[in-house]
C-alpha cells in the first residue's frame, strides 16, 4: 500500500517525492464531493457523478495541485454513484475535507508491465560456406569399446519417463479465494459510523508510524542553563512568612519526557528536572548589625509549555535547603534561617535569538529574571 501511495505522488508535480524511481502505474483522474463524514474524521462518504471507484482500490485526493488524503474504497454504489472510502494517509497537516466541496481525484487502476525484449534468433550457419580446417582441433581416434557402446546405446529406444497427469484432480483443484473483512461489495452503504466501528484499525494511520516525521517540535532542545537575578525568598523549615533578599543563582534543566501531556503541532510541553544553586546575604535582620551569608541548593520538576518557537510558559515545584556560609553578629535568626523550604511558582521564557532566552520567573521562593541558553 505505502508503494502505491509513492507512486501517486510521482503524479503530483509539486510533490518531493516524484524523484523517487517506482514501476509506471495506470490510473484515471476524476472529480469527487464529500457529502459526510464519520465522528472521527477517518470514514467519507463521496459523491462521484463520473466515475465509482472499485472496493479496495486506493485514490489520491488533490486539494488545488497538492496531495491532501489518500482513502481505500470500501462500499460503492453505482445507482447513486457513490462510494465509501477509509482514510490511510494524511498529507501536510491536512486536517479534515470540506464537505460539498470538490476535489480532484486519481484511482489507481494497476500497473504498467513493461514486457520483455524480443527474443533474438540465433544465427544460423551457412552450409555453403567453406570451413576453416586449420581452427578445428585434430580428431582422435575412439576406441572400438567406446564405438561398440554407442552403437548399442543408439538402438535402444529411450525410456518413456513422462508422467501422465490426472485430469480429474486438475479439474477438482481451484486457488483459494482471497476474502478482505473490509470489503463488501453486496452490503449497501450504511452509516458512516458505524462502518468505522466495523473496520479494523490501520496502522497507516498511526501518528507513531506517519505522522510523527512530519511533525517538528517547536522546541527541539533538551538541556537549560540559566544565570538569574533578583530577590529570593528563605522561608526555612517551612515558615509561612519568607523573607526576601537580593542574589543570584545558576541553574541547569534535563528534559525528562517530552509531549508529557500535549502533542499537538501547534503547542507541546515538556517536564524536566531542574538543579542549582543560589547565592544571597541577609543584612540586619536582627537589628543588631547582623549579616548572614547563604548557599541554597534546590531541584524542581520544571514543567514548560511551548505555545510558538518564541514563547514558552513554565511551572515548576520542589524542595530546596538553605545552607548558611557564614553568620557576622548573629542574633535569633541563626536557627530559623537554615533548613529546608518549598519551592513553586510560574515563569516564561521569551525567544532573543537562535538557542537563547530572556527567563522571568515569580514565585514563593523568588521575584527574578536572567538569561538561558538552550541546547
Amino acid at each position: 500500500m505505502i508503494s502505491f501511495l509513492l507512486t501517486f505522488l510521482v503524479i503530483s508535480e509539486n510533490s518531493p517525492a516524484s524523484e523517487i524511481p517506482v514501476s509506471e502505474i495506470e490510473a484515471r483522474r476524476f472529480e469527487i464531493k464529500p457529502a459526510q463524514k464519520s465522528s472521527s474524521g477517518k470514514i467519507y462518504l463521496f459523491d462521484s457523478p463520473t466515475v465509482v471507484p472499485k472496493t479496495g482500490n486506493l485514490i489520491l485526493v488533490y486539494d488545488d495541485s497538492k496531495p491532501a488524503m489518500a482513502f481505500r474504497v470500501l462500499k460503492n454504489d453505482d445507482e447513486k454513484k457513490q462510494f465509501v472510502g477509509k482514510r490511510v494517509r494524511r498529507y501536510d497537516g491536512t486536517g479534515d475535507l470540506e464537505l460539498k466541496k470538490n476535489y480532484s481525484s486519481i484511482e489507481k487502476i494497476g500497473e504498467l508491465i513493461t514486457p520483455p525484449p524480443a527474443l533474438q534468433k540465433p544465427p544460423v550457419a551457412n552450409i555453403n560456406e567453406d570451413l576453416d580446417n586449420s581452427a578445428l582441433p585434430p580428431p582422435q581416434a575412439e576406441s572400438p569399446n567406446k564405438v561398440a557402446a554407442t552403437e548399442t546405446s543408439a538402438l535402444e529406444p529411450p525410456e518413456n519417463n513422462t508422467v501422465e497427469e490426472n485430469p480429474t484432480q486438475a479439474a477438482d483443484f481451484k486457488e483459494p479465494e482471497k476474502t478482505d473483512p473490509e470489503l463488501d461489495e453486496s452490503a449497501s452503504i450504511k452509516e458512516l459510523d458505524q462502518i468505522d466501528k466495523e473496520t479494523p484499525k490501520d496502522d497507516l494511520e498511526e501518528p507513531e508510524e506517519i505522522e510523527y516525521d512530519e511533525q517538528t517540535r517547536i522546541d527541539p532542545f533538551n538541556n537549560l542553563f540559566s544565570v538569574t537575578t533578583g530577590f529570593f525568598g528563605n522561608s526555612s523549615n517551612f515558615s509561612t512568612s519568607p523573607y526576601l533578599s537580593n542574589g543570584f543563582s545558576i541553574s541547569f534543566a534535563k528534559v525528562l519526557i517530552t509531549d508529557a501531556f500535549i502533542s499537538e503541532k501547534a503547542v507541546q510541553d515538556s517536564l524536566s528536572l531542574e538543579g542549582g544553586i543560589i547565592n544571597y546575604s541577609i543584612l540586619n535582620k536582627d537589628r543588631k548589625n547582623d549579616r548572614y551569608s547563604l548557599l541554597p541548593f534546590y531541584g524542581n520538576l520544571f514543567y514548560q509549555l511551548h505555545l510558538s518557537r518564541t514563547f514558552t510558559m513554565n511551572a515548576y515545584a520542589g524542595i530546596q535547603f538553605n545552607y548558611m556560609t557564614s553568620a557576622d553578629n548573629p542574633g535569633d535568626s541563626l536557627e530559623t534561617l537554615q533548613g529546608l523550604q518549598p519551592n513553586f511558582g510560574v515563569g516564561a521564557f521569551f525567544s532573543l535569538g537562535p538557542q537563547w532566552y530572556f527567563r522571568a520567573d515569580i514565585g514563593w521562593d523568588r521575584i527574578t529574571g536572567g538569561l538561558s541558553i538552550k541546547w
